[in-house]
């Protein structure tokens, strides 16, 4: 289980890696917006650096903890914030991609991992509401105050709203797995139990054919001496 989730993080990485490579360079070569490019290279260099040291952890077969997850997920959400903050702040309209690491975090992790990666989301989306590089629209770009704040709070509840939902869809699915589990324990003992009383029987049979045979020709020769 460990080992197919920290493979799938890897694969999930490396799709966000490419798709951050390809933003970042559409919109400074071909839209022209005036990025800090440099700075946001970086912040993807980090994110493959991350993900070659999960590889080498994944080949190594070390056990990935619930602690260990929820530090991969914590540096995803923190590098994704960096290129947010670089890139508009939660006017990026790819700022709807926070919602993903609290997903994986509320279908694999305890409910304590998932609520402290939640806050810990909230707290960044905070932060860069109200400080960040703002792109250069060609066209103005203004919002009301209180769409703005419609926005944060849409995130907010959104946040909460999914790790809730999510954590308890996979708790339904995590106890249907146990259930599935413990009756195939049952029925593999059960078996085992069955195929002992076979070889119990035929071994009573394999004895007893001799210990028959024996018992008569003692008897015989009772009867001849008497």
């Amino acid at each position: 289980m460990n080992t197919v989730l920290l493979a799938n993080l890897i694969k999930i990485r490396w799709i966000a890696i490419i798709g951050q490579l390809i933003t970042l360079f559409t919109i400074f070569f071909i839209f022209n917006f005036t990025i800090p490019l440099t700075e946001c290279l970086f912040v993807v260099l980090l994110s493959i650096l991350v993900n070659f040291t999960s590889y080498f952890i994944q080949r190594g077969n070390s056990t990935l903890t619930d602690k260990k997850t929820f530090l991969f997920l914590l540096f995803d959400i923190s590098q994704l914030v960096g290129l947010l903050f670089l890139t508009g702040g939660i006017f990026n309209p790819f700022v709807i991609l926070i919602l993903a690491p609290i997903i994986i975090s509320a279908s694999y992790l305890s409910a304590f991992w998932t609520i402290l990666l939640s806050l810990y989301s909230i707290v960044l989306i905070l932060i860069i509401n109200f400080n960040y590089i703002p792109l250069n629209w060609e066209q103005k770009f203004i919002t009301p105050s209180l769409y703005n704040i419609g926005i944060l709070v849409a995130l907010i509840i959104t946040i909460i709203f999914l790790a809730i939902y999510a954590y308890l869809f996979a708790s339904s699915a995590r106890k249907i797995s146990s259930a599935l589990t413990a009756t195939e324990l049952k029925l593999s003992n059960q078996k085992k139990t069955t195929e002992v009383a076979y070889l119990s029987a035929a071994a009573v049979h394999e004895l007893s054919t001799p210990l028959n045979t024996i018992f008569l020709v003692l008897n015989d020769l009772l009867k001849k001496k008497y």
